[in-house]
């Protein structure tokens, strides 16, 4: 091959060879732009990646550390949810349903079952309602209510009102304290009944006995208080408060009791089996005990209206009852309140048809105004008095004589119809050194009576003092049911 052939080969093998360097380092160039760009954008997916999961932080942080502990009402209602299921005492026996009221600053979840009874749902309510408003909303963020009722097989209804506080530690939500009250109920009537209508008076020697095992087997020493053994003897203040499920009764005890360190009710179930010489067959209509002391609350002046319906409330409520003189003229108007009265245990007394001062009537003009007077009670209730009030505790010869009834004056005056304050209303009671035997003087007219009433007949049951009416107390105190013609005062 000549000089000028090879040089033409090797000139076109130099070009093609640069063509193909040319065209590898364009290849190359554009792969290194598309690596390039893949790892921009890999770069921006990881990016992205740590800013959603920065933002998820910063919001959880945000969550479990505001003083606003609920995001949305949803997060609130799985929260109520989970705090009903982990602290209920019994299941209910019928279905309950749960009311859900959030809000940013104060939430609270109610469960209710339905118990079959207008009075024991009237009574619940109203025992709701006080929780709510006593709650001290800077302290209490989170409020949870159940209740359930259960009838016992005896003729009584047991029912529960357990309710826990959840407040601001710090920035974290804690169980501040838990409460139960306890309640049983004639089935029937749905009127409040004490324990010892229900159990024999035996039943806390029977509690006590079995709690002496329950506590050891079930709690170290640890666990247990340091006076862990005296809320669990038999004593009047022990034993109060349980549920009676219609297989077991389960006996509460308050936090910081039995057990150290614990905001909790304390729960003890013991089966019916092991407590059931201690059940009575049936209710008892009234359990009174002669070893208490007792005291007769009375109400003159009434019917007293809506002021009277409050009062009534207060003793349904508390399973107490009291003495109302009425004056025959206000008995028409006001007869609801005369029915209710006797259906909840209370006495109706004669306190004269208008009030007039009876020492200065003639004997017929006496007999006529307690004669007509005890007619409109008894058409109205049924019952026909057996004690008279005389107005303004005014009495004669004359007037024992012929107002045909046992006259009862009282021991205790608290002055309501003129101070017209509650609280001093409340501290002339409170002041008393031994109210035993003794019988209070209040007016069923004045709201400011009915708002001292819901002091002082909680504070009586608190105080062990048993509410009996004025022929109870002459019955206990003297042996012998009151006689007419007879004037009682002092019953110590």
């Amino acid at each position: 091959m000549s000089a000028d052939k090879r040089c033409f080969f090797e000139n076109d093998i130099d070009k093609r060879m640069e063509e193909a360097l040319e065209n590898e380092r364009d290849r190359l160039h554009a792969r290194e732009l598309q690596c390039r760009k893949k790892r921009n954008h890999r770069k921006l997916i990881l990016a992205f990646i740590v800013l959603v999961v920065a933002a998820a932080v910063v919001c959880l942080t945000v969550k479990l550390f505001s003083s606003n502990i609920y995001s949305d009402e949803e997060e609130f209602i799985a929260f109520a949810d989970r705090a009903l299921s982990e602290n209920m005492i019994c299941s209910p026996e019928s279905d309950a349903e749960t009311e859900y009221l959030y809000d940013s600053e104060f939430s609270v979840a109610i469960r209710k079952d339905a118990t079959g009874n207008e009075e024991v749902n009237g009574f619940r309510e109203r025992k709701i309602n006080s929780i709510l408003e006593s709650a001290d909303r800077e302290e209490v963020k989170t409020l949870i209510i159940d209740s359930a009722s259960f009838h016992t097989g005896n003729g009584a209804l047991s029912m529960y009102i357990h309710y826990y506080m959840y407040g601001m530690d710090g920035k974290k939500l804690k169980l501040c304290r838990s409460y139960a009250d306890t309640y049983l109920f004639d089935a029937d009537t749905g009127e409040l009944v004490e324990p010892l209508q229900v159990l024999n008076v035996n039943y806390k020697d029977k509690a006590e006995e079995y709690a002496s095992v329950y506590m050891t087997r079930t709690f170290n020493d640890k666990e247990r208080s340091k006076d862990y053994k005296d809320f669990i003897c038999a004593s009047d203040e022990n034993f109060d408060e349980f549920v009676m499920t219609g297989e077991e009764i389960v006996f509460l005890f308050e936090p910081d009791t039995v057990l150290k360190d614990t905001f909790a009710v304390v729960q003890m179930p013991m089966s019916y089996v092991l407590v059931e010489t201690a059940i009575r067959p049936e209710v008892l209509d009234r359990y009174i005990d002669t070893s208490r002391p007792m005291v007769a609350v009375t109400y003159d002046d009434g019917p007293g209206g809506d002021s009277e319906a409050k009062i009534l409330d207060c003793l349904s409520d508390n399973g107490s009852v009291a003495t109302f003189f009425y004056q025959g003229y206000r008995i028409s108007g006001n007869s609801s309140n005369v029915r209710r009265a006797v259906k909840i245990g209370c006495e109706i007394g004669n306190h004269s048809w208008d009030h007039p001062q009876l020492s200065k009537l003639s004997k017929e003009e006496i007999v006529r105004q307690m004669r007509k007077t005890n007619k409109a009670i008894k058409d109205v209730c049924g019952v026909e008095p057996v004690v008279a009030r005389p107005p303004y505790g005014d009495f004669n010869i004359t007037v024992l004589k012929n107002c045909g009834m046992a006259e009862v004056l009282w021991t205790v005056d608290t002055r309501d119809w003129e101070t017209r304050n509650p609280k001093k209303i409340f501290k002339t009671v409170k002041k008393q050194k031994n109210l035993d035997g003794k019988i209070i003087l209040m007016h069923s007219i004045y709201d400011e009576t009915a708002k001292a009433t819901e002091l002082i007949i909680p504070w009586l049951r608190e105080q062990g003092i048993q509410t009996v009416t004025v022929s109870e107390l002459i019955k206990y105190k003297t042996g012998t049911t009151p006689k007419p013609g007879k004037l009682y005062r002092k019953l110590q």
